[in-house]
């Protein structure tokens, strides 16, 4: 079992083998495209993400305005990139965590 601090309740249950690799293949697949989509956010927002920057997908909470559907995407030293895929538009957010709206002025494309 790895040494990362136990969070759980209760015992994990080890996967068999086929999906083991199963859901190896999915991480890295899913880990790639997020790095990615942290990039293009990065870069189209300008935000040198490097060292100190925090790659995530974290959902701002659901029902802030109809048609807004961001996620938190990568945080730098310099801000937090965000992508509304409902509208299709990066946007800087202060990254007070889920509960944070965005202003609308600072959206680009």
């Amino acid at each position: 079992m790895s040494q990362a601090p136990k969070l759980l309740a209760k015992e994990p249950v080890v996967l068999p083998a086929e999906d083991r690799n199963r859901m190896a293949r999915l991480y890295e697949e899913v880990r790639t495209r997020l790095e990615e989509m942290a990039m293009i956010t990065a870069r189209t927002l300008k935000l040198h993400a490097g060292a100190g920057s925090e790659i995530q997908f974290s959902p701002f909470a659901s029902g802030l305005e109809a048609g807004f559907e961001a996620v938190e995407i990568v945080r730098t030293p310099e801000g937090c990139g965000c992508y509304d895929y409902a509208q299709g538009a990066c946007f800087e957010s202060d990254g007070a965590g889920t509960e944070a709206r965005p202003i609308l002025e600072r959206r680009t494309v």
